[in-house]
Formats: C-alpha cells, sequence, structure tokens
C-alpha cells in the first residue's frame, strides 16, 4: 500500500485525520489536487493518506474476492497499527466513505469522528452482477467509464473492484454506534441520492453544497469548512 503520512504545521494534540478516496481515484487525485492536506495541517491536524487497493500506487489485483470491503478494513486497521495510531477521524468520498462505515462498524474503538462524503444509503452498485461496468446508463457506469479512462488506472483491476464490492452490497444497518457523523453532498450528485434521509435515520448533521456534483464536491470550500467544523 502506497501512502502518505503528513505532520502539521503545529500540532493541536488532535488525533489524525485519515483520507480515504473515491472509486479510480487515489490520494493525489481525490485530496491532494483539491487542496485538502493544506487546510487539514493549518488546522493543526496529521494527515493519513492511503491509495486504497487496486488503486494509485498500491497493489492492483485482479480477483474481484479481494475487493470485499472486509479486505480493505483490514489494509487500514494494518496501516495504522503499522504507523501506532490508536484512533483517527475518518473522511471518506464515495467508495472512502463506504469503507469509512465498514471501519467504524468493524473497529469502532479506532473511530472518534467520522465524515460520508459523496454517498447515500442506495447501492451504487445495485444490478451490476455479472454485466461488465461502464456499459450501462447508471450513475456508476457513468463514473466508471470516466475513471477507467484517468492516466495511471487498470481498467481490469478497477472491474474487479466494482464486482468485489458488488458481491457486498451496502445496506444502512446495523449503525456504527457512538461514532458521531456527518454527511455531505452536492445538491446535483447523483450517486449521493438520499444521503439526507440516511443523515436523518443515523443521528447525523448533514451538509448540502449547492451547484456541485459527484466529481467537484470533494473541492467545495463548504465542505472543507464543514469538515474542519465538525472535527473540532
Amino acid at each position: 500500500m502506497r501512502y502518505v503520512d503528513l505532520p502539521p504545521q503545529a500540532s493541536d494534540g488532535s488525533v489524525p485525520v485519515l483520507l480515504l478516496h473515491g472509486f479510480g481515484t487515489s490520494f493525489d487525485m481525490n485530496w491532494r489536487a483539491a487542496g485538502w492536506p493544506r487546510v487539514l495541517e493549518a488546522a493543526g491536524r496529521r494527515v493519513i493518506g492511503p491509495d486504497l487497493r487496486g488503486h494509485g500506487g498500491s497493489d492492483k489485483p485482479t480477483e474481484s474476492g479481494l475487493y470485499l470491503p472486509e479486505h480493505f478494513v483490514d489494509d487500514l486497521l494494518r496501516l495504522l497499527d503499522a504507523l501506532d495510531v490508536e484512533v483517527v477521524d475518518v473522511v471518506g468520498y464515495s467508495m472512502g466513505s463506504r469503507l469509512a462505515w465498514s471501519l467504524a462498524l468493524t473497529a469502532p474503538a479506532r473511530v472518534r469522528r467520522m465524515v460520508l462524503a459523496g454517498f447515500g444509503p442506495t447501492d451504487a452498485l445495485a444490478g451490476l452482477g455479472e454485466t461488465a461496468p461502464g456499459t450501462g446508463d447508471t450513475p456508476f457506469d457513468h463514473v466508471f467509464r470516466t475513471v477507467a479512462a484517468l492516466p495511471g488506472n487498470d481498467p481490469e483491476a478497477l472491474a474487479a473492484c466494482a464486482h468485489g464490492q458488488a458481491a457486498d452490497p451496502f445496506v444502512p444497518v446495523p449503525r456504527p454506534e457512538g461514532v458521531p457523523m456527518l454527511l455531505v453532498a452536492g445538491a446535483e450528485d447523483t450517486v449521493a441520492a438520499g444521503a439526507s434521509d440516511l443523515a436523518a435515520a443515523c443521528g447525523a448533521g448533514f451538509v448540502e453544497i449547492p451547484g456541485r456534483h459527484h466529481a467537484n464536491a470533494v473541492s467545495a470550500r463548504a465542505f472543507k469548512e464543514a469538515v474542519v467544523d465538525f472535527l473540532g
């Protein structure tokens, strides 16, 4: 696993922030390019940013069974153990939010607070089955076609990742207990449809970003300000 571990400009003693990117991107594409490390470091937060398996500079297996959520969670826990980090605040985007949810369910004592962005209660991969991702007209098909064409991405590994995730569909129950949550979504984000309903069901806060869709909500100043305020 490739990852970055960035110290803050001046530590305030807060727990580190674990940033989990979306499907088909990487830490650099999802977070660094949008200015997140600078914002969090200025707020006194240490930033830990992995490239999830199948993405960025990390290994890219092509067997779908290696992309079940439990394997991603194991990767993340091993990373935190290797860095001697007991507790983190987690900020996920899209697929990263789904994995943040799984991490909080599996190891709630390791997650202090959690932000789920670009994510809603509807399974984005519903109906994928054995169908080749990117061949249909669902919001995810559109996402897949876009990211599969990005330099450095491996379409075969991304297809395996999609099938592995689809084999264990997201369901909003059970919910992580004792982990305060904030959900964030662009007003025009069809992938995150129902995010406000999920927030209400979880007793979580919700922030809608006007005029933003799935591809550009991550760079919004309102998103960054909401996260910094929520994490405290």
